[in-house]
């Protein structure tokens, strides 16, 4: 599978998956995406009450086994990026810096004030011994040179394309496609990397958020789990990296709601309150937070993020390396660990397939037409619809 992400999945700066690339505005793309996105609201609610359906009339009480399922169908978009081609246009000019562009308005003092801007500060060395001969020192001199050199030394950058400008076309083809595959093979790692990362919070957010549907309703569950964007401002100001995560007056307010609705959503169900799945739901909710401020640490470091490679890489992170949680439920008796009877395999990989599979590509695609504020701003309906 590797091999296959060096060699295909070109995320470089140069090949960038098509979604992530920020496009002009056009208000029908704007208003498609808005219903794509209205659209995964639905299929969430849709996907919690088959969840539910799968609890009581399936009688498969398994939270573990559910989500194991839902995560592990992920790695089909690893399966869909083999098969697709590159999204790469091979009529789109490549990606290069252009030392100096001289027109016939330049005169000689700007020309040579613009080429020196391609090289770094100057730094003087000794001139080396040795560099004249006998016959030059015995020789009268009618010029006395300095004793020191001035370098300057061009960036790395242009160094590499000035390099290649001087290369024959053969050796310049066989030194771009080093590099490409070199940028690919490093791309993939960090993408690996991220996956690892992401796949402990985002698999206990949802495990813990199934858990809470087997004791209570859907409703209740979605209202508790919908703290999660409190708790994500809350950590990403206690936690500021930069000015704009401060707590702010409309922070404070947002966070402050959230807390009153949960007092008196807590009041309201005092009664019939099941504090395993109060529990449950803010854990998943405090999970799916630690996730987000993750993610934003890696878009912010300025990554180029493959977000189809990068959920298909967490599905296949959690179907390799979440198993050994389920050996410990099966160990402490929380969930037995036995295979389901055949006919109960058809609901799971429906309610896998409906749910994150179908879900998460319908989101990506929304918030390509749209904007990641918009795609996270309308999630929120959610809570209604619940």
């Amino acid at each position: 599978m590797l091999t296959l992400c060096h060699n295909y999945f070109r995320v470089t700066n140069n090949n960038k998956n098509s979604k992530d690339v920020p496009q002009r505005f056009n208000k029908r793309k704007f208003a498609f995406g808005v219903f794509i996105l209205l659209l995964v609201v639905i299929l969430w609610v849709v996907s919690s009450e088959m969840t539910k359906y799968l609890y009581i009339e399936k009688h498969i009480e398994r939270p573990f086994l559910v989500t194991y399922v839902r995560s592990s169908l992920l790695f089909i978009y690893l399966l869909v990026l083999c098969f697709t081609p590159p999204t790469r246009d091979p009529c789109q000019p490549a990606d290069y810096t252009q030392l100096l562009e001289q027109t016939g308005e330049t005169d000689d003092e700007s020309y040579f004030n613009e080429a020196t801007n391609s090289l770094g500060d100057s730094t003087f060395v000794p001139v080396r011994a040795g560099e004249t001969t006998d016959s030059d020192d015995a020789a009268p001199r009618a010029v006395r040179f300095n004793k020191v050199a001035e370098v300057r030394v061009m960036s790395a950058a242009m160094a590499s394309e000035a390099l290649l400008a001087r290369l024959s076309w053969a050796a310049s083809v066989r030194a771009t496609e080093h590099a490409q595959r070199r940028a690919a093979a490093a791309a993939t790692r960090r993408h690996l990397r991220l996956a690892l990362l992401f796949c402990v919070p985002w698999f206990i957010s949802n495990y813990l958020y199934r858990l809470s549907l087997l004791h209570t309703s859907t409703g209740s569950a979605t209202i508790y789990t919908s703290t999660a964007g409190a708790l994500a401002l809350s950590f990403g100001a206690i936690f500021a990296q930069v000015p704009n995560d401060r707590f702010t007056l409309s922070k404070c307010i947002a966070v402050l709601l959230t807390a009153a609705g949960l007092v008196v959503l807590g009041i309201s169900e005092s009664h019939q309150t099941n504090w395993i799945a109060v529990l449950a739901a803010l854990g998943s909710a405090l999970c799916y937070a630690v996730h987000l401020l993750l993610f934003r640490q890696a878009l912010r470091n300025g990554d180029d993020i493959n977000s189809s490679l990068l959920v298909g890489l967490v599905g296949c992170a959690c179907g390799c390396l979440t198993w050994v949680v389920g050996g410990v439920l099966a160990a402490t008796g929380v969930e037995r660990a036995e295979l389901p009877p055949p006919r109960q395999w058809t609901w799971l990989l429906l309610d896998a397939a409906l749910g994150p599979l179908l879900i998460d590509s319908l989101w990506l695609w929304g918030r390509s037409l749209t904007s990641p504020q918009a795609a996270t701003s309308i999630l929120g309906l959610a809570v209604p619809l619940s």
